[in-house]
């Protein structure tokens, strides 16, 4: 059974689910809860900032303002966007009487993970899997892309 077992979290009611899978499954395990950023904003291409990686050990407003890097508008949106992941990642945790390590990580969402999970010693990555949209074309699976590279094993949901 995992020691660490990292979760991929994104703005789904799957990734809820994953984390919930996780809990259950892996009951004495140190869970990592992972929410990865687009690596820039639109403009990026024309001279635009890349957000940097940040960590949210608390979500309070007070320190949240001090933890997370002076964003441009486009990151300011990110970050309100992973302050909701892992909000919606502690309240599951409070439910389950759990602790989480919240992670937050600018790239690309199958290479972030990866990349955490060896250099962390994850021995699980627990993943939710999304039906392909328009927008999210089957060739593009995270998920696929995770358990084809990540060292350690992967559960797809």
């Amino acid at each position: 059974m995992g020691r660490h077992v990292l979760v991929a979290m994104g703005r789904t009611d799957a990734s809820d689910a994953a984390l919930e899978y996780a809990f259950g499954e892996y009951p004495v395990a140190r869970i990592s809860v992972l929410h990865v950023t687009d690596a820039a904003g639109p403009l990026a291409r024309f001279g635009g900032r890349d957000p940097c990686e940040y960590v949210i050990p608390e979500l309070t407003a007070e320190r949240s303002a001090e933890l997370l890097p002076t964003p441009d508008r486009f990151t300011r949106a990110q970050c309100r966007r992973a302050e909701q992941v892992l909000s919606r990642a502690h309240e599951l945790a409070e439910r389950h009487d759990r602790e989480i390590e919240p992670v937050v990580r600018s790239g690309g969402a199958a290479r972030e993970i990866t990349d955490y999970a060896a250099e962390h010693g994850v021995d699980h990555i627990v993943i939710a899997d999304h039906p392909p949209t328009a927008f999210r074309p089957v060739f593009r699976s995270v998920p696929e892309s995770v358990a084809r590279n990540a060292s350690a094993p992967v559960t797809t949901l």
